[in-house]
């Protein structure tokens, strides 16, 4: 059921939340609007498109330690982290949620990421529906859209004089106190539309193409800044090092991309991605091929974030048409 909250009110509401737990929302950092922790209320910024970046360094941090080992009287103890405090992330795009809950499929898989699960548990994700959306988005195609509500535990929609509220799930319901709220009289605007891009099939169409030599000449373009992986909302990979530091170990997980050169290299010096063909390749067939085939959904979102930063205009966009036409009957 939807209900109607004031401007005013959900300011005070936002402030509530500052004061009893950690508080991330969009906000205004040099010229780009980032996900980060909020100290004044003031600084929320609750207009815009989408954020330069997405929340997922919030359940999956850029650096995190996962664990201490520390000697005590000639014995190794393991010490693992743990998450302290609640957190709520306000201002998501449904894009950006649905990303959360493709993170999930692999960290909350039995065995689940003991850490990961603290961050989610102890997380609450709130939305602001799209009222446009950018150029490069086609969140519709990826089995999304701009009001869509099923990862969200509370989701905002801008109208006039406030917001439509809809308290989704019991963890949503519990933060949103019914003093602020009251009876929905405005109607809903109208949510945008998102340009198509052709999805269906396209998994058995990657696995037609995948001995072909398009990625080479795709990969032809590639710097390597791993740009496309870091601003993905949906992007998992990492690295694992050990720290030393006065006798006690850390070991340390930190972001990383398969499209960076010795991502995949084993012992004795082999890495089976070796060229730059082979890791572009990866980068899509895990994204159309190798994750719908274990998980069920395609591993991207449609927020467009990729196809905005790279600096050599590879666009997964083009990469999907170009498949389907690869795979269509001659």
């Amino acid at each position: 059921m939807r209900q109607f909250i004031s401007k005013q009110n959900l300011i005070s509401w936002l402030r509530q939340q500052m004061e009893a737990r950690q508080l991330v929302a969009p906000t205004q950092v040099d010229d780009l609007i980032l996900f980060r922790r909020i100290d004044r209320v003031d600084d929320v910024i609750l207009q815009f498109q989408n954020t330069a970046t997405s929340p997922k360094e919030w359940l999956f941090p850029k650096t995190e330690t996962l664990f201490h080992v520390e000697r005590k009287d000639g014995k190794a103890e393991l010490i693992p982290a743990e998450i302290d405090g609640e957190t709520v992330i306000f201002g998501l795009r449904p894009c950006d949620a649905r990303g959360i809950t493709m993170l999930d499929l692999p960290y909350l898989a039995d065995p689940a990421d003991t850490l990961y699960r603290q961050h989610r548990q102890k997380t609450v994700l709130v939305g602001l529906s799209c009222l446009t959306a950018c150029p490069e988005c086609f969140c519709e195609s990826m089995g999304s859209g701009p009001e869509d509500t099923a990862a969200l535990d509370i989701m905002f929609t801008e109208v006039r004089d406030g917001y439509l509220v809809q308290a989704i799930t019991e963890k949503g319901r519990s933060l949103m106190p019914q003093a602020l709220l009251s009876p929905a009289e405005t109607v809903k605007p109208p949510a945008p539309e998102t340009a198509p891009v052709p999805s269906e099939g396209i998994t058995a169409k990657m696995r037609q193409a995948f001995d072909g030599p398009y990625w080479g000449r795709v990969a032809d373009r590639c710097i390597h800044c791993n740009v496309c992986a870091y601003v993905c909302p949906t992007c998992y990979c990492f690295d694992v090092r050990d720290y030393t530091n006065k006798g006690s170990v850390e070991r340390v997980r930190s972001w990383e991309s398969c499209q960076s050169p010795g991502f995949t290299k084993i012992a004795g010096g082999h890495d089976p991605r070796a060229n730059k063909g082979a890791r572009m390749r990866q980068r899509f067939s895990h994204k159309l091929l190798y994750f719908p085939e274990q998980f069920g959904p395609l591993h991207c979102v449609g927020c467009g974030r990729c196809v905005r930063a790279c600096p050599v205009n590879i666009d997964i966009r083009e990469i999907m048409q170009d498949v389907q036409r690869m795979g269509a009957p001659k």
